[in-house]
């Protein structure tokens, strides 16, 4: 974990202090001023992770049986595999031996063996055999041990659960919505980020950036700017905005439009949800995934499904060329913003009514998560119903 020059609670009060001291235009530019005033003013990005979580670590069609794939997340090497039966499991990556990473062993499908000795350990990190040892020669193999970690598959996406490993009752795995009795295709897009998770979030459930940054043909251009108001309420560990008909910006939207609704959302510690209806038919739905790499770099994965069975070979290739253009537009600034950032440091101005209340909420939902924990109490959703207002 990274550590801050200030403890990580008054970094973040400070956050929604600032932010949320009057509803009055007036009052706001009071209290932005006053936050650049403050000598001892530090950013709350980038000196926190979200604890305690079950984090993205792979698309399920990509660990064929018998396979493994090391992942970092967090800060930690994580083996992430599938037993010969389908069942996927995580376990830490590295043999306690020698510290080699176990990735770069052979697995068979029912034990992990590392190439440096070829010490061979079960699908729940624990060691089965040591081949040096001879006959005569005994050790007490099962309390040799390399870590493992909770790992569950939802809707065909594999997640990592990194924390307290004796916590009685975990949290909820996210998952895409509105996709309930439904037989699904599916695609995953996956880019890396070179920022902390916090500037992967801000961007995630930013909506004033689109118009500029998303400029494509087939979406709305800044030239077209819109007052838009939407309904937010507070749901699991984030919030929703609740079911309306999307904006008219693409093609397909000026077409049918009129018979669209979506609902957006965004869920602990990274995941931005959205699923379209048509006649109030669930068609296509997304997850969008961060999961943190270390404190400068960040994993996305986007994973879209459609409701339509038997089209999946027309429908992952249109859908990865669109899903990819706009990811890549957003890697393309999160590079931009990284080299300043790394460089120089810069005071943040974060207190901008409405478009910026999403970024102040999620801060808020991590503390609470985090303090909840500690505390030993349940979760408190501190999102209160708002409507927002903003111009895109």
């Amino acid at each position: 974990m990274s550590s801050a020059t200030k403890s990580d609670e008054h970094i973040e009060l400070e956050l929604t202090a600032d932010f949320t001291t009057s509803e009055s235009d007036e009052a706001q530019e009071a209290a932005l001023q006053d936050s650049e005033d403050k000598e001892n003013y530090v950013s709350p990005y980038g000196k926190t992770y979200t604890k305690n979580m079950w984090y993205f670590a792979v698309a399920g069609h990509k660990l064929k049986r018998g396979q493994t794939v090391g992942k970092q997340i967090l800060d930690q090497p994580v083996l992430v595999g599938r037993d010969r039966q389908g069942n996927v499991f995580a376990m830490r990556d590295i043999c306690p031996h020698q510290a080699v990473p176990l990735s770069a062993g052979h697995f068979d499908g029912k034990e992990v063996e590392c190439a440096f000795h070829g010490w061979r350990f079960d699908t729940s990190g624990v060691c089965t055999a040591v081949p040096s040892l001879c006959s005569d020669q005994k050790m007490n193999l099962c309390g040799i041990k390399t870590r493992s970690y909770q790992c569950r598959e939802v809707m065909g996406s594999v997640w990592v659960y990194i924390g307290d490993s004796e916590q009685a009752e975990l949290p909820e795995v996210p998952h895409a919505p509105g996709l309930d009795g439904f037989k699904l295709g599916q695609t995953t897009t996956t880019l890396l980020l070179p920022t902390h998770i916090d500037y992967a979030v801000a961007a995630l459930i930013d909506t004033a950036h689109v118009p500029y940054v998303h400029t494509s043909w087939w979406w709305r251009s800044k030239k077209a700017l819109k007052e838009k108001s939407k309904k937010y309420v507070p749901s699991g560990t984030g919030w929703t905005m609740v079911k309306h008909q999307p904006s008219k910006h693409s093609i397909v939207f000026k077409l049918i439009g009129q018979y669209l609704e979506t609902e957006i959302s965004f869920r602990l510690p990274g995941c931005r949800r959205e699923y379209i209806t048509l006649f109030d038919r669930t068609i296509i739905s997304g997850i969008t995934t961060l999961t943190p790499i270390d404190d400068k770099h960040t994993e996305l994965n986007h994973t879209t499904y459609w409701t339509v069975p038997g089209i999946t070979w027309l429908v992952a290739p249109i859908v990865g060329y669109f899903v990819k253009t706009f990811l890549m537009q957003d890697q393309t600034l999160a590079l931009l913003q990284e080299q300043v950032i790394n460089k120089y440091n810069p005071r943040l101005i974060m207190t901008i009514k409405d478009a910026g209340t999403p970024g102040h909420w999620y801060f808020m939902c991590k503390k609470e998560w985090n303090d909840a924990y500690v505390q030993g109490r349940q979760f408190v959703n501190p999102i209160k119903e708002k409507i927002l207002r903003w111009r895109t």
